[in-house]
């Protein structure tokens, strides 16, 4: 397979991974002992072998294992963080820099002279007519311009939204259809913009058969590799954002899910192993599945693990697969008994879950005991424009994602609550699920009545009731970032200004269940 055309995408990646890398250890000069620097700084250089790995960059592959061996002593307690350490692993960091400039700008091998039947040259005329140069299908747009236009049409709609309102104040037949008009053309126009920054999942899909072969030959076991739905779109900065993601999940399975063909012939499997990664479209949606027709999840051992790292409390005595997620993907948590160039150090399931989480998705689990595992990530199609559902708290608008939205509802408080006490959980259409009352989760003053309306949220596998003042109403919203305050509970997303021109932060759902 040819993998020059992603040699763009290593170098972009590449570049961003080795500047996290040289932030965090930064951090740790100033703080040796910061958790946060040491597990980014792990992560970053994990991100960095995998990628390697999977474009052939063996040497860089071992540079970044050898650095990525020395974090992971660190993490555990048996290195201790000082300035000389710290000074060679920026060192070496400066050299995986260096290493993946060289990667990628090495010139290839000139190609063989042509050669005629008999084996002899074949002389090249010179006085061959210049050829024609053919019109271009396609032409490379930076990003940046692309996120800049994105960024126009979303004030575009904005301004829309007020020259509504004033429209209304004056009504006239032949402005409002000269009004009409122009938002018919400003909707083409952001579907147009939307449409340019969509791109194949397989652009970043068809780099991973070559890991996967690989690391199923250094794990001596037998796989099929099945891509599926190559040719679903998605927005550039989602696919840039879930290369990494998604190696993890596949080097899991392969470690951790698909047996050896010994064990599987001993059950009456298939000597060789099945692994699908596959994309396919729902309501306005990409879902992205990794699945394997493995061991599936032990799931005693795990909750074993849990108890002892103090994830779950000794009363718990199962694991169903909303737990089952919430322990797998919880930071350094894993059920390795050695360590593994493949994995072992407590890395996977958390990076996935972080990055999910940053583009505003949901990641869910299935299990079955010798059938397999799949997992799903459901993203928006889209980080710059999202369906969302617009809900009032106290005096303020709030967005919440329509990622995550079942349904809206009206639920009753218990007499306990109305009385001043907790409400923690609310049954609806008999299933049980958690109450976050967002007017307490902002820090507002509380109000109950005996009839309250809510959103049926689904997040991390987890249901729950977020619990509202009031709906505003749904609309597509332009996502803007937003930096919480330093020390502040980082319960956004991000922010956008409404169709009324109000402000209103979005809400990051996965942070409130």
């Amino acid at each position: 397979m040819d993998l020059s055309r992603y040699v763009d995408l290593f170098l972009s990646e590449g570049r961003e991974h080795v500047a996290e890398l040289n932030g965090a250890l930064a951090e740790l000069e100033h703080a040796p002992s910061s958790p946060d620097g040491i597990s980014a700084a792990f992560r970053a250089v994990h991100s960095i072998k995998g990628m390697a790995a999977a474009m052939g960059y063996t040497a860089l592959a071992a540079r970044a294992d050898t650095l990525e061996t020395t974090l992971d002593a660190v993490r555990r307690g048996s290195a201790v963080v000082t300035a000389s350490l710290v000074g060679s692993m920026l060192d070496e960091t400066d050299a995986i820099a260096r290493d993946i400039e060289i990667a990628v700008t090495s010139p290839p091998a000139a190609p063989a002279a042509a050669t005629a039947s008999g084996g002899a040259s074949e002389p090249v005329s010179e006085q061959q007519p210049p050829a024609l140069p053919r019109r271009a299908s396609h032409v490379r747009i930076r990003a940046s311009r692309l996120d800049a236009l994105m960024n126009l049409v979303g004030e575009i709609e904005i301004a829309r939204g007020r020259l509504e309102r004033e429209l209304r104040r004056v009504p006239d037949e032949q402005i409002s259809f000269a009004f009409g008009s122009a938002t018919r053309l400003l909707s083409e126009l952001r579907e147009q913009v939307i449409g340019a920054r969509m791109v194949p999942v397989g652009d970043v899909f068809e780099r991973f058969p070559r890991l996967v072969r690989e690391t199923a030959r250094s794990l001596g076991k037998e796989v099929d590799f099945t891509l599926d739905g190559a040719e679903i779109e998605l927005d550039r900065s989602i696919l840039d954002r879930i290369g990494d993601p998604v190696m993890h999940l596949l080097r899991n399975a392969l470690d951790h899910g698909v047996e050896t063909a010994a064990e599987r012939e001993q059950i009456g499997k298939s000597p060789r192993g099945r692994l699908t990664l596959s994309a396919q479209r729902e309501a306005g949606y990409v879902l992205i599945r990794v699945a394997d027709d493995g061991r599936g999840i032990d799931r005693e051992r795990v909750l074993a693990r849990a108890h002892e790292a103090g994830i779950v409390g000794w009363d718990t005595n199962t694991l169903d697969d909303v737990a089952l997620l919430r322990v797998l993907v919880h930071p350094g948590f894993s059920t390795a008994a050695t360590v593994t160039s493949v994995s072992g150090r407590g890395v996977g399931l958390d990076v996935v879950d972080a990055a999910v989480r940053h583009l505003g998705g949901a990641i869910e689990i299935k299990s079955v005991d010798r059938r397999g595992t799949a997992i799903t990530l459901r993203l928006p199609l889209s980080v710059a424009i999202v369906r969302a559902l617009v809900a009032r708290v106290g005096d303020e608008s709030f967005a919440i994602p329509f990622t995550h939205v079942q349904e809206t509802l009206e639920v009753e408080p218990p007499a306990s609550a109305l009385g001043g006490g907790e409400w923690l959980s609310v049954e609806v259409a008999d299933v049980r699920m958690a109450v976050v009352m967002l007017r307490t989760a902002f820090g507002l003053e509380r109000h109950m009545a005996a009839r309250m309306p809510a959103v049926a949220v689904l997040a991390r596998g987890r249901r729950a009731a977020l619990v509202v003042d009031g709906f505003v109403g749904q609309q597509d919203v332009v996502v803007k970032k937003f930096d919480p305050p330093r020390g502040g509970a980082s319960m956004f997303a991000g922010a956008t200004v409404l169709g009324d021109g109000s402000p209103a932060l979005i809400v990051d759902v996965n942070s409130l269940i």
